[in-house]
């Protein structure tokens, strides 16, 4: 699934990020040594070396590369087609025919004459993350038209929405026939099986391509995952993400403002010192200027709007000027600011704010990171990105990128950090959620990402880490350092303690 690149030519040498399989790079000419590596240390483009041999090749036109040709898209929010699992189901290495499917689906006639009955409905989906159109900044823009002629999402085809180009797309040519590439996934089975394992319910997935069968195998129609294994799409629900966004800001004179974060917030007048709930209700999501007066009353805070409104802080997350700057703001570098009281994330170029927006950090607010799904407190550089990785529910993974499937579901597992050798230890999770984007590791197992799962940003909810909309999350990754090399799915902040933006995380 992945190759490292090296800083130089030998497998001693530190990794500095990775490319996933199906990728295509520029190479130098001739390979610049062999240290540990048979095939020979070949530079890519920009830098770094990749070892040919076993996880990479010289041939373009090689099986496995033109399988997973491909890649994911990084210019939409959304750079794969995503579903979530509504049954078991397992994930099949070869096009099943019926008498396979039967002796591997559990009460599979059932759910085929369920699905004869509601397929009509059962996938539609809404307008998602995708269906924003987005400036040449990566800023939304409400309301314009996609480029190209792009469709939305609740005007394509079933087969478009598990990412085929239309509903009669063939079968792949590396299974027709006999499956012609190898199981590339991290579950290894024999050469024999039908299927590599199964997908449980609620598992979220992503998909390169999806295809049609013919009566053999009950006509139906198979998604394929970026690990190369087919998933009935009978048994997924096509998942379009949140749409919301944050505000891009040219001043610092553009703060304090709010956003309305509760699904009921009010209107309060004071009188003296006592608040009183007016009948006025503001809808989730509306923005509001501050005058950046505040009361507090008992341990709840109250901010006015310019208009004389007074907005509970528990229903209401602000975006406000720091009253202590952190060192890369005095030294004019960009910067994260991310408040777990008011749910709001600020980027920021030294003291002049660029985007705001709501996340949603870890349910437990303000308690030990350590012991409890809180988000970790502090100062940070961004350490490691990624353009998509595996989590489990628990909103952690290792930090390599590493893209297999995690342990089963409501298991409780351990495994080593793939860089460090560090372990990490997953707790009850309910599901696993493949090909999370946008994410930005900060502290070990803390990461800035995009949720696909959830469209809650303005309430504490993760396991930890810094949950933010596809929109958000997708124009935060690109505007961060280190920067992502064309061609790589991953990259290294290195040794430089200065590589990576500053992150502050705060009450």
């Amino acid at each position: 699934m992945q190759v490292w690149a090296h800083e130089s030519p030998s497998a001693g040498s530190r990794k500095i990020g990775y490319l996933r399989l199906g990728a295509v790079v520029a190479r130098g000419d001739k390979a610049a040594g062999n240290d540990g590596c048979g095939g020979g240390w070949y530079s890519i483009y920009p830098r770094g070396f990749v070892c040919v041999g076993d996880e990479a090749t010289l041939d373009s036109g090689a099986p496995l590369v033109r399988a997973a040709a491909v890649r994911p898209d990084l210019t939409r929010p959304m750079p794969y087609h995503y579903g979530f699992v509504r049954a078991v189901a397992p994930q099949y290495l070869k096009v099943p025919n019926k008498e396979e499917q039967l002796a591997s689906e559990f009460a599979l006639e059932k759910h085929l004459a369920w699905w004869s009955k509601d397929s009509a409905t059962a996938n539609n989906v809404v307008l998602g993350a995708n269906d924003v159109a987005l400036d040449a900044n990566g800023f939304a823009v409400d309301g314009a038209p996609l480029p190209g002629g792009a469709k939305r999402s609740v005007d394509m085809t079933q087969g478009e929405l598990f990412g085929a180009a239309g509903d009669g797309d063939p079968i792949p040519f590396w299974l027709v026939g006999s499956r012609q590439v190898p199981n590339v996934s991290g579950f290894k089975v024999p050469p024999y099986a039908v299927f590599a394992d199964r997908v449980r319910r609620h598992t979220g997935l992503a998909f390169i391509g999806s295809f049609a069968t013919g009566d053999d195998s009950f006509g139906r129609r198979f998604g394929v995952t970026t690990d190369l294994r087919l998933v009935p799409t009978t048994k997924v629900k096509p998942d379009s993400a949140s749409p919301f966004h944050g505000i891009p800001i040219h001043s610092v004179d553009e703060l304090p403002f709010a956003w309305v974060r509760a699904k009921e917030a009010h209107a309060y007048r004071f009188d003296g010192d006592t608040p009183h709930r007016g009948d006025e209700t503001l809808s989730n999501r509306s923005v509001h200027k501050l005058s950046g007066k505040a009361k507090r009353v008992d341990d709840t805070w109250y901010r006015e709007t310019t208009d004389g409104k007074w907005l509970k802080t528990t229903e209401a997350g602000a975006a406000l000027v720091p009253t202590d700057w952190p060192k890369a703001a005095t030294d004019g570098e960009k910067w994260i600011d991310i408040s777990i009281e008011n749910q709001v994330l600020i980027a920021w170029q030294g003291k002049t704010p660029v985007y705001a927006t709501l996340v949603s950090t870890g349910q437990d607010g303000m308690g030990d990171p350590l012991t409890t799904k809180s988000t970790i407190r502090g100062t940070f550089r961004i350490r490691d990105k990624h353009v998509t990785t595996t989590m489990d529910s628990n909103g952690r993974s290792a930090e390599g990128g590493g893209p297999a499937p995690l342990a089963a579901a409501g298991a409780d597992s351990s495994e080593k950090d793939p860089r460090e050798g560090k372990t990490i230890r997953r707790g009850q999770g309910t599901f696993e959620l493949r090909d999370v984007p946008w994410v930005q590791y900060f502290a070990a197992g803390f990461a800035l990402h995009t949720a696909y799962w959830h469209d809650v940003f303005g309430v504490a909810r993760s396991h930890g880490c810094v949950n933010m909309s596809p929109i958000d999350g997708h124009w935060l990754f690109g505007w961060t350092d280190p920067p992502v090399p064309p061609g790589w799915h991953g990259v290294e902040a290195g040794p430089d303690t200065a590589a990576g933006t500053t992150v502050v995380v705060h009450r």
